[in-house]
Order: structure tokens, then sequence, then C-alpha cells
């Protein structure tokens, strides 16, 4: 029987697991507030060889090195037995996006904990319970992984560290471009120079009806548009020590209509087996139907945008197909992802608990940009949707 480990800061021990579920999981957070979580593989020097071994938003999974990151969760995913011999070190932090702008801190969290899990049980190894009630810094150490001898060890940190991402990455040798923060610090000299900065810029859109553009490139050259959808199924289940409630699952589908400049109208969606094509019209394709809420990549939408001069506008919605709505238990986002620009995020921090569909974000085409603009608006259905937004599609009842 595996015996969980109660840890306070600084204490270590040896892994006896090599395949590991980590997690951190704050006590309170502010609907205001965004909580990014992050990894950097380090070599002797303490140092990340490559860009590539940052793992974080934008950059959330180095497969070859056997770690994975769900944004969501604030989970990773360690499989020891494929990390590189030259990794002798993989810290894990977590930061608040433009909490120095925001007058944000750890402080608003209260306390975390964070759980070490084995990967095939999903027994708890080890917890750590963390008072962050005074730390004033945006960013935090909350533990790191070392090689000692010929074995992994676990060591608890809680550290606080001043700056923001942007200056912790620095610290440890990413090379960055414009990010969410400025360091007064020197750049550090990267072990291997990368061709292009990497990006750590995400712009959230906070209130409903806020609205940004994507730059504006030549007819054929936007490339994929990716919208992500992101969301908790339920709590964290434990049977050790520090034990939380488990809930129903939740299956929250993703899905979009579509109108064209020529008027033409449609829907892409799980319910139905309508999945799109990404090669001929609609040039819109969903990837996959996610049930559970905890695949690491959640449920994308593909737009394929060298062809976005055909479309007038598309309505991203998601909605529970299975299970009570809660939409405050899910804590859902959408991301859009564009070649070469930031991410662009859209949470569900509104919610409306007697609806199951809700409108998360239009994007319009205007002079041949991509303009998005956030929604989260509740409905009952589909149709009442779609009246609210003047579609004209008719519904029947369907199923997957």
């Amino acid at each position: 029987m595996i015996s969980c480990k109660n840890l306070i800061a600084g204490q270590n021990f040896v892994l006896e697991h090599q395949d590991l579920h980590i997690s951190i999981i704050p006590d309170y957070v502010p609907s205001a507030l965004a909580l990014d979580t992050s990894a950097f593989l380090l070599n002797e020097q303490d140092k990340v060889s490559s860009d590539n071994d940052f793992i974080f938003f934008n950059q959330p999974a180095r497969l070859d090195q056997g770690i994975e990151l769900d944004c969501n969760s604030h989970k990773l995913t360690l499989h020891l037995s494929r990390v590189s011999p030259s990794v002798k070190k993989i810290v894990f932090t977590s930061t608040i996006f433009q909490g120095n702008e925001k007058n944000q801190s750890f402080k608003d969290l209260k306390k975390i904990t964070v759980l070490v899990k084995d990967f095939l049980t999903g027994m708890e190894i080890a917890a750590f319970v963390l008072d962050t009630s005074t730390f004033s810094e945006t960013a935090l150490i909350f533990s790191e992984m070392y090689r000692h001898q010929n074995t992994w060890k676990f060591r608890a940190v809680g550290s606080g560290f001043v700056g923001g991402l942007e200056p912790l990455a620095k610290h440890y040798g990413v090379v960055v471009g414009e990010g969410e923060a400025r360091s007064s610090e020197p750049d550090p000299l990267p072990a291997t120079p990368p061709t292009k900065p990497i990006n750590l810029s995400k712009i959230t859109l906070e209130k409903k009806g806020q609205s940004i553009s994507l730059d504006k490139k030549p007819q054929g050259q936007l490339g994929k548009l990716q919208i992500n959808l992101n969301w908790n199924s339920k709590p964290i289940k434990s049977t050790g020590f520090f034990s939380r409630s488990q809930g129903g699952g939740i299956d929250l589908d993703l899905g979009c209509l579509f109108e064209f400049q020529e008027g033409s109208i449609g829907g892409i969606q799980a319910l139905g087996n309508s999945f799109g094509n990404l090669h001929r019209p609609p040039y819109i394709e969903l990837d996959q139907d996610d049930r559970s809420g905890t695949s690491i990549t959640g449920e994308n939408l593909i737009i394929n945008g060298d062809y976005w001069h055909l479309f007038r506008r598309i309505l991203v919605f998601t909605f529970i197909y299975e299970g009570i709505p809660n939409w405050s238990h899910v804590d859902a986002k959408i991301l859009l992802k564009c070649n070469d620009q930031s991410d662009i995020e859209v949470r569900l921090d509104s919610h409306r608990n007697d609806q199951t569909m809700c409108a998360i974000a239009m994007l319009e085409n205007v002079d041949n940009r991509v303009s998005i603009t956030k929604l989260v608006e509740y409905f009952k259905d589909h149709q009442s949707m779609d009246r609210a937004y003047g579609w004209g599609l008719n519904y029947s009842r369907g199923s997957k």
C-alpha cells in the first residue's frame, strides 16, 4: 500500500515511481485572477539547454522528455524514464498572469496544495500544503525534482519569486520575446541560442463585449486558427489524507455556427457527427469529442484561415451534453491560437446554472481581419441561442 507523505518546505524524498501526476490546487482563486503553471527542464548549470525545455501555456508538452501540462487543471504528467540524462533537475512553478498590473499576488490564493500521485493507480504519494497568505510575489517555485545518484528525488520548495513569468523564465535561461512583464535584470545567456525568441504573451478578454483583432495578413497567409476548449470534468478524486469530494462527470461539447459572405450558414459539433472539413467547405473541423474533460488537449476547432476572406462570422459555443448544468464547477475556457500571434483567452467566468448552453465568443471578418469578441451568454438550447444572434438554422434532436 502506498503511504502518502505529508511534506513541509525543504523536505525531500526518493521517488520510487517513474510515472507521476503533479497537481497544484489553490484553496481559492478570485474570478479575475489567472493562474498559470510551468516547468523548466534544467541542466547541470541550472539552466535550460534550449527554449524547448520550458513547458508553459504556449508550449505545453515535451513528449520526447515525457512531460505534459494540462493548463486548465494545473496538472503535469511525467514519465521520468523518458527524461534525457542531460536534464538534472525539473523545477515546477506557478505565476499570476499580469499580476503586477492588476495588483494581484499569491496572498490572494490564501493556500495551495501540491499533490504527487502515481500515474497508474491515482494514489497519493506526497502532499505539500503551503500557506501563501503572506506572499506578495506574482511567481512561485512550489517544488522540484532532481537526480540523486541513480534515483530521482522530490523536494517541496514553496519559494516566492519577484516579477512574474518573464523574469522567472529569463532566470532559467529562456530567451523570450515581448511578454507579460518587464525585468530590469540583464538577460542570461542560453546554453543554445534559439533562432527566434519564445513568445510569452497571452491576451485575456476580461469583460463581456470586449474585442480584439488579430494582425492582418495577406490573403491566403493567415494559416490555421485553433480554438481550444478545456475544462475540469469533476473535482480531483483523492483517497489520501487531503481528500476532496468527488462530483458527477460533465460532458462539455465545443461547436460553432458559421456564416459565409455569400449567405450560406451551418454548424459544427460532435452532436449529429457534424465534424466539418478543413480543406473544403466549411473549412472548419472539430478534431475530437472529449467526453471526460481529462484530455490534455481538450477539444479543438480548427479554422482554415487561408479561406478567412470567405467568412462573415463564426459563433463559438459550448453546451453540456451530459451531466447537471453547473458552469461554476467546470472552470471552462477557450484559447484561440494563430501562428506568430498572441494567444487569446476567454474564460467562462460568469455562470448560469439553470442553462445548458453558452455562447462564448464571436469571430467576425472586419476588412479581412479576425475580430474576436467575448460573449459568455447562456441559453437553454441551440434554438434560443440561434435566435439571439439571428442565424436562422432549424434544429432537431440529435445524438452522438
